[in-house]
């Protein structure tokens, strides 16, 4: 859950400064994982929510004051008490059992997936550009494979020729043999761009799948981004998903 959308749910424009503190507090703690924080932090985070910037040494003599916070483990750091913790969490008992994927369009504008009313799909972009962004190279070029593999079965689905990519068990066959049926079946439409670049994407997965020793980084990724969301575009549009192009 991103912080903006915490302090919707949980109203902290209808609150009092400490009651905004107390709740951020929460949120940080349960969403995060961050258990303590500082005044000039705090101040900060309100700024940033729309808030007026607190008077910082009326703020910190409030904080002292108050029952529901004590002093964290370095000078000029704070945390919730534990009453007050237990409190908020009987208030707002899902916060921190929230599956929310929290992510930024780094890689592929989640606006994409939105327009296909598939969660599932919205999901997949989520962890990709989530993994990206937190460095996770690896699980990022992995969750690329399977994107890609879920949109060409798509292609292959609303061609109405899904049957010629199944083996004799009725399972899909591999992304390999996917991509070369897409490039070569005239029912499925990919632009000479999208031919060239795809396998790319399958082989920088298969690195981080199998290769013992070789750990993906960041600019294995980012030298390819743009290619990538144009592919994934691309097959949107081919497998029906989304409308508006031809």
């Amino acid at each position: 859950m991103k912080v903006e959308h915490f302090s919707t749910i949980a109203s902290l424009a209808d609150k009092k400064e400490l009651e905004k503190v107390e709740l951020l507090a929460f949120y940080f703690s349960e969403n995060k994982d961050q258990n303590e924080f500082s005044i000039k932090d705090m101040c900060s985070i309100l700024v940033g929510l729309g808030f007026a910037k607190p008077n910082a040494t009326r703020l910190n003599g409030k904080i002292q004051k108050s029952s529901s916070f004590v002093k964290g483990s370095k000078k000029g750091l704070f945390r919730l008490s534990v009453k007050k913790n237990a409190t908020l969490k009987s208030v707002l008992p899902d916060l921190s059992e929230s599956e929310e994927i929290i992510s930024d369009d780094s890689l592929l504008p989640e606006i994409l997936f939105k327009e296909t009313n598939q969660n599932y799909l919205l999901k997949v972009g989520q962890q990709i550009n989530a993994t990206y962004e937190n460095n996770l190279f690896d699980g990022c070029a992995l969750m690329m494979r399977r994107l890609l593999e879920i949109l060409l079965i798509h292609c292959f689905e609303v061609a109405g020729i899904e049957d010629q990519i199944k083996d004799g068990d009725g399972n899909y066959q591999n992304l390999k043999t996917l991509i070369n049926k897409a490039k070569s079946k005239p029912e499925i439409k990919l632009s000479s761009n999208a031919k060239k670049d795809i396998d790319g994407f399958r082989e920088l997965g298969n690195l981080s799948a199998h290769r013992v020793k070789y750990n993906c980084r960041r600019d294995d990724i980012r030298n390819s981004r743009l290619e990538f969301r144009a592919i994934v575009e691309e097959l949107l549009y081919a497998a029906g998903l989304v409308k508006g192009k031809t």
